[in-house]
């Protein structure tokens, strides 16, 4: 089995992705809006509250940004070999409560690793019209027994632990049904609702999204940080270091910075999101139409995969 890295850069265009109100709605009560306080996140729990306009969470284009790249153009592994190392979602313009947009993907970037292989997949999603790039999402997959076939390093991040305390640090239970939630955004995988299939796995119950995880992360960041302004969110990264279960408690240490902030998950002691960055939108400057610079986070998390 291999992994064609002669596919880099390769562009396919997939089927116009439509969303509505109630989507936007939905993805956000799955990663904890509203969960602790009701009436705090009526922008984007509600449609209809009086003086209160709809905003969608920015990191709902993850939702909208799953690769429209065929399976097999990455490589002839097997889904089981994948594991989901890292993501990083920029939004160049706040997403509107219902649209369409076009996801564009390209395998971006592989790396050798030894043992394992690590692949970077992006996708911009473009205006019908306009054909710019509203969001980008980048996807680090981990894929195990792939490594051999050589490339050049991936650049490493400056990334480090703040050593000072952290300025904000927020707690919030996952509630038991979590993942039951999270799965209606279209994600049916059953690792994470069946416990026979978890068992297979080798885990005691089925475990949370990532996705949810970090969707919890970038809320609760942009809260924070941003005040929840949906229009101040640039991009977001994480990596993903270890899995949560429905009803652990996440704890997020938050450090803000000159562009935004850095910030850690844990449950416990232990790490279940690494090397987390929040960026705002106005230093982004004009990547709008860039993928290098949707994908300098995962990039230099390829490295160290």
């Amino acid at each position: 089995m291999t992994i064609h890295i002669s596919n880099i850069g390769k562009v396919s265009e997939g089927a116009p992705v439509s969303w509505e109100s109630k989507d936007a709605l939905l993805y956000a009560l799955s990663v904890g809006a509203g969960a602790l306080d009701q009436t705090a996140n009526l922008s984007f729990t509600t449609e209809n509250s009086r003086g209160v306009k709809q905003s969608v969470l920015p990191t709902f284009a993850v939702l909208l940004g799953n690769s429209s790249l065929p399976m097999d153009q990455l490589g002839d592994f097997k889904l089981s070999q994948i594991l989901h190392g890292g993501q990083t979602v920029t939004v160049h313009r706040s997403l509107e409560p219902s649209g369409t947009l076009i996801p564009v993907s390209s395998m971006s970037a592989a790396y050798d690793k030894g043992k394992n292989a690590v692949i970077e997949v992006t996708t911009h999603l473009l205006d019908p019209e306009t054909r710019e790039t509203a969001a980008t999402s980048v996807t680090s997959m981990i894929i195990r027994g792939e490594g051999g076939f050589g490339s050049e390093p991936a650049p490493r991040d400056g990334w480090e632990l703040p050593g000072r305390p952290a300025d904000f640090i927020r707690t919030q239970k996952t509630s038991l049904d979590q993942a039951l939630l999270y799965r209606l955004n279209g994600d049916r995988n059953p690792l994470h609702s069946d416990p026979a299939m978890a068992a297979l796995i080798g885990f005691e119950k089925p475990i949370l999204h990532g996705l949810c995880t970090m969707g919890i992360a970038g809320r609760t960041v942009l809260e924070a940080v941003s005040g929840s302004d949906a229009d101040v969110f640039g991009s977001l990264h994480v990596r993903f270091a270890s899995p949560v279960i429905p009803g652990d408690e996440l704890t997020t240490s938050i450090w803000t910075t000159e562009s935004g902030a850095l910030f850690q998950v844990r449950v416990g002691d232990t790490v279940v999101l690494d090397r987390g960055t929040y960026l705002r939108r106005d230093v982004l400057g004009t990547a709008e139409v860039s993928a290098d610079n949707a994908a300098e986070g995962l990039h230099a998390e390829a490295a160290r995969a």
